[in-house]
Protein backbone atom coordinates (compact mmCIF):
# COMPACT_ATOMS: atom_id res chain seq x y z
CA UNK A 1 0.00 0.00 0.00
CA UNK A 2 3.03 2.42 0.30
CA UNK A 3 3.49 2.54 -3.54
CA UNK A 4 -0.47 3.70 -3.40
CA UNK A 5 -0.22 5.82 -0.91
CA UNK A 6 2.93 7.63 -3.02
CA UNK A 7 1.14 7.52 -6.28
CA UNK A 8 -1.74 9.23 -5.12
CA UNK A 9 0.44 12.32 -3.38
CA UNK A 10 2.38 12.49 -6.89
CA UNK A 11 -0.99 12.55 -8.91
CA UNK A 12 -2.88 15.06 -6.41
CA UNK A 13 0.24 17.45 -6.42
CA UNK A 14 0.54 17.34 -10.15
CA UNK A 15 -2.87 17.00 -11.36
CA UNK A 16 -3.51 19.79 -8.61
CA UNK A 17 -0.35 22.08 -9.62
CA UNK A 18 -0.98 21.81 -13.63
CA UNK A 19 -4.74 22.55 -13.19
CA UNK A 20 -4.86 24.54 -10.21
CA UNK A 21 -2.07 27.20 -11.54
CA UNK A 22 -4.14 27.33 -14.86
CA UNK A 23 -7.17 28.38 -12.91
CA UNK A 24 -5.92 30.61 -10.53
CA UNK A 25 -4.47 32.09 -13.27
CA UNK A 26 -8.22 33.10 -15.43
CA UNK A 27 -8.42 36.11 -14.03
CA UNK A 28 -5.10 37.23 -15.63
CA UNK A 29 -6.18 36.38 -18.72
CA UNK A 30 -9.25 38.04 -18.98
CA UNK A 31 -7.67 40.96 -18.01
CA UNK A 32 -5.17 41.40 -20.68
CA UNK A 33 -7.16 39.44 -23.16
CA UNK A 34 -10.76 40.66 -22.30
CA UNK A 35 -14.19 38.41 -21.75
CA UNK A 36 -14.45 38.07 -25.13
CA UNK A 37 -10.73 36.71 -26.05
CA UNK A 38 -11.11 34.86 -23.27
CA UNK A 39 -14.78 32.98 -24.77
CA UNK A 40 -12.39 31.80 -27.68
CA UNK A 41 -10.31 30.05 -25.43
CA UNK A 42 -13.16 28.50 -23.92
CA UNK A 43 -13.63 27.52 -27.10
CA UNK A 44 -9.79 25.65 -27.83
CA UNK A 45 -11.08 23.47 -24.27
CA UNK A 46 -14.48 22.84 -26.63
CA UNK A 47 -12.28 21.80 -29.37
CA UNK A 48 -9.89 19.79 -27.34
CA UNK A 49 -12.70 17.65 -25.86
CA UNK A 50 -14.57 17.45 -29.49
CA UNK A 51 -11.72 16.15 -30.92
CA UNK A 52 -10.91 13.34 -27.87
CA UNK A 53 -13.30 11.82 -29.99
CA UNK A 54 -9.67 10.56 -31.94
CA UNK A 55 -8.40 8.80 -29.14
CA UNK A 56 -9.83 5.70 -29.99
CA UNK A 57 -9.11 4.47 -26.50
CA UNK A 58 -5.46 4.11 -27.24
CA UNK A 59 -4.32 5.87 -23.65
CA UNK A 60 -6.43 3.84 -21.67
CA UNK A 61 -5.58 0.92 -23.58
CA UNK A 62 -1.48 1.21 -23.17
CA UNK A 63 -2.48 1.81 -19.62
CA UNK A 64 -4.25 -1.24 -19.40
CA UNK A 65 -1.46 -3.32 -21.23
CA UNK A 66 1.58 -2.07 -19.45
CA UNK A 67 -0.07 -2.58 -15.82
CA UNK A 68 -1.12 -5.82 -16.74
CA UNK A 69 2.67 -6.71 -18.53
CA UNK A 70 4.01 -5.65 -14.87
CA UNK A 71 1.60 -8.23 -13.07
CA UNK A 72 2.07 -11.17 -15.46
CA UNK A 73 5.33 -10.36 -17.40
CA UNK A 74 5.39 -11.27 -20.80
CA UNK A 75 7.89 -11.02 -24.33
CA UNK A 76 9.31 -6.95 -23.78
CA UNK A 77 9.42 -7.02 -27.77
CA UNK A 78 5.53 -7.67 -27.60
CA UNK A 79 4.81 -4.68 -25.81
CA UNK A 80 7.23 -2.47 -27.02
CA UNK A 81 5.64 -3.33 -30.34
CA UNK A 82 2.43 -2.78 -29.39
CA UNK A 83 3.47 0.66 -27.78
CA UNK A 84 5.44 1.90 -30.96
CA UNK A 85 2.51 0.62 -32.78
CA UNK A 86 0.55 3.29 -31.23
CA UNK A 87 2.85 5.77 -30.57
CA UNK A 88 2.63 5.99 -34.23
CA UNK A 89 -1.20 5.83 -34.56
CA UNK A 90 -1.31 8.58 -32.23
CA UNK A 91 1.29 10.79 -34.27
CA UNK A 92 -1.03 10.27 -36.93
CA UNK A 93 -3.92 11.37 -35.52
CA UNK A 94 -2.51 14.45 -34.22
CA UNK A 95 -1.02 15.55 -37.67
CA UNK A 96 -4.57 14.60 -38.99
CA UNK A 97 -6.43 16.67 -36.08
CA UNK A 98 -4.05 20.27 -37.35
CA UNK A 99 -4.85 19.59 -40.77
CA UNK A 100 -8.62 19.48 -39.84
CA UNK A 101 -8.86 22.42 -38.18
CA UNK A 102 -6.74 24.87 -40.50
CA UNK A 103 -9.09 23.27 -42.96
CA UNK A 104 -11.93 24.62 -41.00
CA UNK A 105 -10.47 27.85 -39.21
CA UNK A 106 -12.75 30.20 -41.83
CA UNK A 107 -15.56 28.00 -41.54
CA UNK A 108 -15.03 28.42 -37.40
CA UNK A 109 -14.15 32.62 -37.66
CA UNK A 110 -17.14 33.36 -39.76
CA UNK A 111 -20.21 31.25 -39.39
CA UNK A 112 -19.48 29.48 -35.78
CA UNK A 113 -18.27 31.60 -33.21
CA UNK A 114 -20.42 34.58 -32.32
CA UNK A 115 -17.76 37.45 -32.16
CA UNK A 116 -18.95 40.89 -31.16
CA UNK A 117 -15.56 42.96 -31.16
CA UNK A 118 -12.97 40.68 -32.54
CA UNK A 119 -12.13 41.07 -36.30
CA UNK A 120 -13.19 37.97 -38.46
CA UNK A 121 -9.01 37.51 -38.99
CA UNK A 122 -7.79 37.28 -35.67
CA UNK A 123 -10.43 34.69 -35.02
CA UNK A 124 -9.55 32.70 -37.73
CA UNK A 125 -5.55 33.11 -37.09
CA UNK A 126 -6.54 32.12 -33.59
CA UNK A 127 -7.93 28.78 -34.69
CA UNK A 128 -5.45 27.76 -36.74
CA UNK A 129 -2.88 27.91 -33.64
CA UNK A 130 -5.36 26.43 -31.96
CA UNK A 131 -4.97 23.33 -34.33
CA UNK A 132 -0.99 23.61 -33.60
CA UNK A 133 -1.08 23.43 -30.04
CA UNK A 134 -3.67 20.30 -30.06
CA UNK A 135 -1.16 18.53 -32.75
CA UNK A 136 1.54 19.10 -29.86
CA UNK A 137 0.13 18.43 -27.00
CA UNK A 138 -2.15 15.22 -28.52
CA UNK A 139 0.59 12.76 -28.07
CA UNK A 140 1.26 13.07 -24.62
CA UNK A 141 -1.99 11.40 -23.00
CA UNK A 142 -0.26 8.42 -24.82
CA UNK A 143 2.61 8.67 -22.93
CA UNK A 144 0.89 9.83 -19.49
CA UNK A 145 -1.03 6.70 -20.36
CA UNK A 146 2.26 4.48 -20.40
CA UNK A 147 3.83 5.64 -17.33
CA UNK A 148 1.20 5.24 -15.21
CA UNK A 149 0.34 1.69 -16.88
CA UNK A 150 4.40 0.97 -15.76
CA UNK A 151 4.30 2.55 -12.52
CA UNK A 152 6.45 5.58 -12.70
CA UNK A 153 3.70 8.20 -11.67
CA UNK A 154 6.28 10.38 -9.33
CA UNK A 155 8.66 10.94 -12.63
CA UNK A 156 5.26 11.57 -14.53
CA UNK A 157 3.93 14.12 -12.04
CA UNK A 158 7.44 16.01 -11.52
CA UNK A 159 7.42 16.64 -15.15
CA UNK A 160 3.73 17.96 -15.38
CA UNK A 161 4.54 20.38 -12.80
CA UNK A 162 7.24 21.23 -14.61
CA UNK A 163 5.59 22.03 -17.79
CA UNK A 164 2.33 23.41 -16.44
CA UNK A 165 4.21 26.13 -14.44
CA UNK A 166 5.80 27.07 -17.83
CA UNK A 167 2.69 26.70 -19.82
CA UNK A 168 0.22 28.57 -17.88
CA UNK A 169 2.62 30.84 -15.98
CA UNK A 170 4.97 32.32 -18.76
CA UNK A 171 1.76 32.87 -21.13
CA UNK A 172 0.83 35.73 -18.60
CA UNK A 173 4.79 37.32 -19.32
CA UNK A 174 4.16 36.75 -22.63
CA UNK A 175 0.40 38.95 -22.39
CA UNK A 176 2.29 41.61 -20.72
CA UNK A 177 5.78 42.20 -21.57
CA UNK A 178 5.63 40.93 -25.37
CA UNK A 179 2.04 41.38 -26.59
CA UNK A 180 -1.82 41.00 -25.38
CA UNK A 181 -2.94 38.96 -28.27
CA UNK A 182 -4.78 36.04 -28.45
CA UNK A 183 -2.01 35.03 -31.36
CA UNK A 184 0.65 35.46 -28.28
CA UNK A 185 -1.31 33.35 -25.95
CA UNK A 186 -1.87 30.73 -28.61
CA UNK A 187 2.15 30.80 -30.23
CA UNK A 188 3.13 30.28 -26.67
CA UNK A 189 1.28 27.69 -25.75
CA UNK A 190 2.02 25.37 -29.08
CA UNK A 191 5.72 26.25 -28.21
CA UNK A 192 5.51 24.58 -24.89
CA UNK A 193 3.28 21.40 -25.72
CA UNK A 194 6.13 20.66 -28.56
CA UNK A 195 8.74 21.57 -25.92
CA UNK A 196 6.12 18.66 -23.60
CA UNK A 197 5.94 16.10 -26.03
CA UNK A 198 9.19 15.58 -27.01
CA UNK A 199 10.29 15.77 -23.25
CA UNK A 200 7.37 12.63 -22.75
CA UNK A 201 8.95 10.65 -25.31
CA UNK A 202 12.16 10.41 -24.46
CA UNK A 203 11.37 9.91 -21.07
CA UNK A 204 8.89 7.18 -21.66
CA UNK A 205 11.01 5.30 -23.45
CA UNK A 206 13.58 5.59 -21.21
CA UNK A 207 11.25 3.64 -18.98
CA UNK A 208 9.98 1.11 -21.37
CA UNK A 209 11.06 -2.64 -20.94
CA UNK A 210 14.26 -3.53 -22.44
CA UNK A 211 14.83 -5.77 -25.42
CA UNK A 212 17.59 -6.16 -28.06
CA UNK A 213 15.65 -5.33 -31.13
CA UNK A 214 14.31 -1.95 -31.74
CA UNK A 215 10.84 -1.79 -31.34
CA UNK A 216 8.46 -1.93 -34.79
CA UNK A 217 4.77 -1.36 -36.27
CA UNK A 218 2.80 -4.40 -35.61
CA UNK A 219 -0.46 -5.17 -37.76
CA UNK A 220 -0.51 -7.83 -35.44
CA UNK A 221 -0.16 -6.57 -31.58
CA UNK A 222 -2.99 -3.95 -32.51
CA UNK A 223 -5.12 -6.86 -33.59
CA UNK A 224 -4.85 -8.20 -30.51
CA UNK A 225 -6.15 -5.05 -28.75
CA UNK A 226 -8.56 -3.68 -31.15
CA UNK A 227 -11.81 -5.16 -29.34
CA UNK A 228 -10.68 -3.70 -26.10
CA UNK A 229 -9.61 0.03 -28.20
CA UNK A 230 -12.86 -0.04 -30.17
CA UNK A 231 -14.75 -0.17 -26.81
CA UNK A 232 -13.11 2.48 -25.37
CA UNK A 233 -13.63 4.66 -28.17
CA UNK A 234 -17.26 3.96 -28.47
CA UNK A 235 -17.49 5.28 -24.70
CA UNK A 236 -15.47 8.32 -25.95
CA UNK A 237 -17.94 8.64 -28.91
CA UNK A 238 -21.22 8.89 -26.45
CA UNK A 239 -19.68 10.38 -23.67
CA UNK A 240 -18.99 13.28 -26.48
CA UNK A 241 -22.24 14.01 -26.51
CA UNK A 242 -22.73 14.27 -23.18
CA UNK A 243 -19.48 16.21 -21.50
CA UNK A 244 -19.27 18.39 -24.86
CA UNK A 245 -22.44 19.20 -26.43
CA UNK A 246 -23.10 21.57 -24.26
CA UNK A 247 -20.41 24.06 -24.73
CA UNK A 248 -20.63 23.44 -28.68
CA UNK A 249 -23.99 24.67 -28.46
CA UNK A 250 -23.46 27.59 -26.45
CA UNK A 251 -20.70 28.44 -28.60
CA UNK A 252 -22.85 28.53 -31.51
CA UNK A 253 -25.77 29.89 -29.69
CA UNK A 254 -24.52 32.68 -27.17
CA UNK A 255 -21.77 35.43 -27.66
CA UNK A 256 -18.39 35.01 -26.91
CA UNK A 257 -18.84 37.29 -23.76
CA UNK A 258 -21.73 35.53 -22.50
CA UNK A 259 -20.04 31.68 -23.43
CA UNK A 260 -17.03 32.94 -21.49
CA UNK A 261 -19.12 33.86 -18.32
CA UNK A 262 -19.96 29.63 -18.97
CA UNK A 263 -16.57 29.01 -19.43
CA UNK A 264 -15.75 30.32 -16.05
CA UNK A 265 -18.37 28.56 -14.16
CA UNK A 266 -17.73 24.98 -15.97
CA UNK A 267 -13.99 25.52 -15.66
CA UNK A 268 -14.41 25.86 -11.54
CA UNK A 269 -16.88 22.83 -11.54
CA UNK A 270 -14.87 20.93 -13.32
CA UNK A 271 -12.10 21.44 -11.07
CA UNK A 272 -13.11 18.74 -8.79
CA UNK A 273 -11.02 16.70 -11.52
CA UNK A 274 -7.96 18.15 -9.79
CA UNK A 275 -9.11 15.60 -6.53
CA UNK A 276 -10.59 12.69 -8.98
CA UNK A 277 -7.92 12.35 -11.24
CA UNK A 278 -5.08 11.75 -9.10
CA UNK A 279 -6.92 9.07 -7.19
CA UNK A 280 -8.68 7.53 -10.20
CA UNK A 281 -5.30 7.40 -12.21
CA UNK A 282 -3.46 5.13 -9.31
CA UNK A 283 -6.09 2.70 -8.79
CA UNK A 284 -7.18 1.60 -12.28
CA UNK A 285 -4.01 -0.42 -12.82
CA UNK A 286 -4.57 -1.80 -10.01
CA UNK A 287 -7.79 -2.69 -10.50
CA UNK A 288 -6.13 -4.35 -13.90
CA UNK A 289 -3.88 -6.10 -12.00
CA UNK A 290 -5.97 -7.48 -9.77
CA UNK A 291 -8.50 -8.69 -12.12
CA UNK A 292 -5.78 -10.19 -14.26
CA UNK A 293 -4.57 -12.36 -11.28
CA UNK A 294 -7.91 -13.42 -10.22
CA UNK A 295 -7.61 -11.80 -6.41
CA UNK A 296 -11.42 -11.11 -6.13
CA UNK A 297 -11.32 -10.76 -2.46
CA UNK A 298 -8.23 -8.24 -2.59
CA UNK A 299 -10.46 -6.63 -5.57
CA UNK A 300 -13.47 -5.90 -3.45
CA UNK A 301 -11.59 -4.57 -0.55
CA UNK A 302 -9.51 -2.14 -2.76
CA UNK A 303 -12.54 -0.95 -4.62
CA UNK A 304 -13.79 -0.10 -1.16
CA UNK A 305 -11.64 1.56 -0.21
CA UNK A 306 -10.73 3.86 -3.38
CA UNK A 307 -14.60 4.90 -3.74
CA UNK A 308 -14.47 5.90 0.15
CA UNK A 309 -11.19 7.80 -0.53
CA UNK A 310 -12.91 9.76 -3.20
CA UNK A 311 -16.02 10.50 -1.51
CA UNK A 312 -13.57 11.86 1.67
CA UNK A 313 -11.67 14.11 -0.98
CA UNK A 314 -14.89 15.31 -3.21
CA UNK A 315 -17.48 15.66 -0.56
CA UNK A 316 -15.86 18.22 1.47
CA UNK A 317 -14.98 20.60 -1.57
CA UNK A 318 -17.99 20.25 -3.62
CA UNK A 319 -20.33 21.88 -0.52
CA UNK A 320 -17.58 24.29 0.73
CA UNK A 321 -17.69 25.79 -2.75
CA UNK A 322 -21.18 25.27 -3.33
CA UNK A 323 -22.17 27.50 -0.24
CA UNK A 324 -19.54 29.87 -0.05
CA UNK A 325 -19.44 30.03 -4.34
CA UNK A 326 -20.33 33.93 -4.51
CA UNK A 327 -17.25 35.01 -2.00
CA UNK A 328 -14.87 32.64 -4.13
CA UNK A 329 -15.88 33.82 -7.38
CA UNK A 330 -15.67 37.78 -5.70
CA UNK A 331 -12.52 37.00 -3.88
CA UNK A 332 -10.96 35.16 -7.24
CA UNK A 333 -12.13 37.44 -10.00
CA UNK A 334 -12.57 40.41 -8.37
CA UNK A 335 -15.37 41.37 -10.70
CA UNK A 336 -18.47 41.79 -9.51
CA UNK A 337 -20.43 41.68 -13.16
CA UNK A 338 -18.64 38.10 -13.64
CA UNK A 339 -19.37 36.94 -9.89
CA UNK A 340 -23.19 37.75 -10.49
CA UNK A 341 -23.10 35.95 -13.81
CA UNK A 342 -20.96 32.78 -13.32
CA UNK A 343 -22.30 32.14 -9.75
CA UNK A 344 -25.59 30.18 -10.40
CA UNK A 345 -24.44 28.30 -13.07
CA UNK A 346 -21.27 27.40 -11.31
CA UNK A 347 -23.07 25.93 -8.01
CA UNK A 348 -25.50 23.73 -9.84
CA UNK A 349 -22.73 21.90 -12.09
CA UNK A 350 -20.31 21.48 -9.04
CA UNK A 351 -23.25 19.37 -7.92
CA UNK A 352 -23.24 17.54 -11.32
CA UNK A 353 -19.21 17.19 -11.20
CA UNK A 354 -19.65 15.52 -7.29
CA UNK A 355 -22.04 13.50 -8.61
CA UNK A 356 -19.80 12.50 -11.43
CA UNK A 357 -16.83 11.86 -9.13
CA UNK A 358 -18.60 9.39 -7.60
CA UNK A 359 -18.90 7.39 -10.43
CA UNK A 360 -14.77 7.33 -11.20
CA UNK A 361 -14.05 4.30 -9.21
CA UNK A 362 -16.84 2.06 -10.55
CA UNK A 363 -16.50 3.42 -14.25
CA UNK A 364 -12.51 2.35 -13.78
CA UNK A 365 -13.48 -1.18 -12.41
CA UNK A 366 -16.04 -1.49 -15.38
CA UNK A 367 -12.97 -0.75 -18.08
CA UNK A 368 -9.94 -2.33 -16.18
CA UNK A 369 -12.71 -5.67 -16.14
CA UNK A 370 -13.44 -4.92 -20.30
CA UNK A 371 -16.21 -4.44 -20.20
CA UNK A 372 -17.41 -1.13 -21.98
CA UNK A 373 -20.65 -2.06 -23.89
CA UNK A 374 -22.01 -1.19 -20.74
CA UNK A 375 -21.07 2.69 -20.85
CA UNK A 376 -21.60 2.72 -24.50
CA UNK A 377 -24.82 1.61 -23.87
CA UNK A 378 -25.80 3.50 -20.94
CA UNK A 379 -24.65 6.82 -22.56
CA UNK A 380 -25.96 6.30 -25.67
CA UNK A 381 -30.08 6.32 -23.60
CA UNK A 382 -28.35 9.33 -21.24
CA UNK A 383 -27.89 10.78 -25.10
CA UNK A 384 -31.24 10.42 -26.30
CA UNK A 385 -33.29 11.54 -23.36
CA UNK A 386 -31.00 14.96 -22.38
CA UNK A 387 -29.88 16.06 -25.94
CA UNK A 388 -33.22 17.04 -27.03
CA UNK A 389 -33.64 18.98 -23.36
CA UNK A 390 -30.30 20.35 -23.72
CA UNK A 391 -31.50 21.98 -26.89
CA UNK A 392 -34.82 22.89 -25.63
CA UNK A 393 -33.58 24.71 -22.67
CA UNK A 394 -30.52 26.18 -23.54
CA UNK A 395 -33.29 28.42 -26.07
CA UNK A 396 -35.37 28.90 -23.03
CA UNK A 397 -33.46 29.36 -20.72
CA UNK A 398 -29.52 30.24 -21.74
CA UNK A 399 -26.55 29.32 -20.45
CA UNK A 400 -28.31 28.37 -17.08
CA UNK A 401 -30.15 25.66 -18.88
CA UNK A 402 -27.52 23.66 -19.85
CA UNK A 403 -26.05 23.58 -16.25
CA UNK A 404 -29.18 21.37 -15.31
CA UNK A 405 -28.25 18.75 -17.83
CA UNK A 406 -24.99 17.90 -16.47
CA UNK A 407 -27.06 17.70 -13.17
CA UNK A 408 -29.27 14.88 -14.34
CA UNK A 409 -27.27 12.68 -16.25
CA UNK A 410 -25.19 12.27 -13.49
CA UNK A 411 -27.78 11.63 -11.26
CA UNK A 412 -28.81 8.74 -13.77
CA UNK A 413 -25.74 7.44 -13.49
CA UNK A 414 -25.91 7.24 -9.51
CA UNK A 415 -29.52 5.93 -9.21
CA UNK A 416 -30.01 3.69 -12.16
CA UNK A 417 -26.30 2.52 -13.81
CA UNK A 418 -24.74 1.59 -10.49
CA UNK A 419 -27.33 -1.38 -9.41
CA UNK A 420 -26.71 -2.47 -12.74
CA UNK A 421 -22.69 -2.57 -12.57
CA UNK A 422 -22.72 -3.87 -8.86
CA UNK A 423 -25.21 -6.91 -10.33
CA UNK A 424 -22.73 -8.16 -13.29
CA UNK A 425 -19.21 -7.31 -11.33
CA UNK A 426 -19.39 -6.25 -8.44
CA UNK A 427 -22.32 -8.36 -6.66
CA UNK A 428 -23.53 -8.11 -3.30
CA UNK A 429 -22.00 -5.06 -2.88
CA UNK A 430 -24.70 -2.00 -3.58
CA UNK A 431 -25.60 -1.57 -0.38
CA UNK A 432 -22.11 -0.79 1.18
CA UNK A 433 -21.21 1.76 -2.04
CA UNK A 434 -24.47 3.76 -1.40
CA UNK A 435 -24.07 3.77 2.59
CA UNK A 436 -20.65 2.93 3.69
CA UNK A 437 -18.74 4.81 0.27
CA UNK A 438 -21.23 7.31 -0.40
CA UNK A 439 -23.83 8.45 2.46
CA UNK A 440 -21.61 7.95 5.51
CA UNK A 441 -18.65 10.26 4.13
CA UNK A 442 -20.98 12.86 2.90
CA UNK A 443 -23.38 13.30 6.39
CA UNK A 444 -20.48 15.09 8.55
CA UNK A 445 -19.09 17.52 5.41
CA UNK A 446 -22.61 18.37 4.78
CA UNK A 447 -23.31 19.23 8.52
CA UNK A 448 -20.35 20.85 9.39
CA UNK A 449 -20.64 23.68 6.34
CA UNK A 450 -24.37 24.32 7.04
CA UNK A 451 -23.49 25.03 10.67
CA UNK A 452 -20.97 27.27 9.64
CA UNK A 453 -22.81 28.50 6.63
CA UNK A 454 -25.41 29.40 9.57
CA UNK A 455 -23.21 30.63 12.03
CA UNK A 456 -21.87 33.56 10.10
CA UNK A 457 -24.94 34.20 8.36
CA UNK A 458 -27.06 35.05 11.87
CA UNK A 459 -24.27 35.57 14.11
CA UNK A 460 -21.96 37.89 11.77
CA UNK A 461 -23.85 39.10 9.05
CA UNK A 462 -21.47 42.00 8.51
CA UNK A 463 -18.55 39.54 8.36
CA UNK A 464 -16.71 39.53 4.88
CA UNK A 465 -15.73 36.17 4.00
CA UNK A 466 -11.76 36.37 2.42
CA UNK A 467 -9.34 33.86 1.25
CA UNK A 468 -7.98 32.64 4.71
CA UNK A 469 -11.45 32.31 5.98
CA UNK A 470 -12.54 30.00 2.98
CA UNK A 471 -9.41 27.96 3.39
CA UNK A 472 -10.28 27.85 7.37
CA UNK A 473 -13.41 26.16 6.63
CA UNK A 474 -12.45 24.05 4.27
CA UNK A 475 -9.52 22.66 6.63
CA UNK A 476 -12.29 22.21 9.33
CA UNK A 477 -14.72 20.15 7.14
CA UNK A 478 -12.02 18.25 5.61
CA UNK A 479 -10.57 17.37 8.75
CA UNK A 480 -13.92 16.33 9.88
CA UNK A 481 -14.49 14.57 7.03
CA UNK A 482 -11.33 12.67 7.22
CA UNK A 483 -11.65 11.92 11.19
CA UNK A 484 -15.41 10.82 10.30
CA UNK A 485 -14.17 7.48 8.98
CA UNK A 486 -12.72 4.57 11.24
CA UNK A 487 -10.39 3.28 8.57
CA UNK A 488 -9.29 7.01 7.92
CA UNK A 489 -8.51 7.49 11.92
CA UNK A 490 -6.09 4.44 12.18
CA UNK A 491 -4.21 5.60 8.74
CA UNK A 492 -3.99 9.35 10.15
CA UNK A 493 -2.46 7.99 13.43
CA UNK A 494 0.17 5.71 11.45
CA UNK A 495 1.29 8.48 9.08
CA UNK A 496 1.24 10.88 12.77
CA UNK A 497 3.30 8.23 14.28
CA UNK A 498 5.63 7.50 11.29
CA UNK A 499 6.47 11.19 10.54
CA UNK A 500 6.89 12.28 14.41
CA UNK A 501 7.80 9.49 16.47
CA UNK A 502 9.65 7.02 13.36
CA UNK A 503 7.07 4.44 13.50
CA UNK A 504 7.01 3.71 17.50
CA UNK A 505 4.41 3.62 20.02
CA UNK A 506 5.28 5.27 23.26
Amino acid sequence: MSSIKLNIAANLVGKIWAAAIAILLIPQYIRYLGIESYGLVGFYGTLIGSMALLDLGLSTTINRELAKFRSAPGNPGDIRNLTFSLECVYWSIGLFICLLILSLSGLIAGHWVKAEHLPVSVVKQSVMLMGAVIAFQWPISLYNGGLTGLDKQVLNNIIIVIMSTFRAAGVIIVLRYYSATLEAFFLWQAALSLLYVLTMRIVFWKKMPRHDAPPRFSKLQLKNIWRFAAGMTGISLVTFFLAQIDKIVLSKILPLSEFGYYTLAFTVATSIALIVGPVSITFFPRFSGLIAAGKTEELKVLYHKACKLIAIFVFPVCLVLIFFMEDILRIWTKNPVTTEKACLMARILIIGSMLNALMVMPYNLIIAHGWTKFTIYQNIIAAIILVPLLFLWTNLYGALGATFVWVIVNAGYIIISQPLMHRKIMKNELGKWYWNDTMVPLAVPLIVVLSVKGAVYYFLPSFQINLLAIGCIFAITFGASLLNMPDTRIFVNKTFNNLFFNGREN
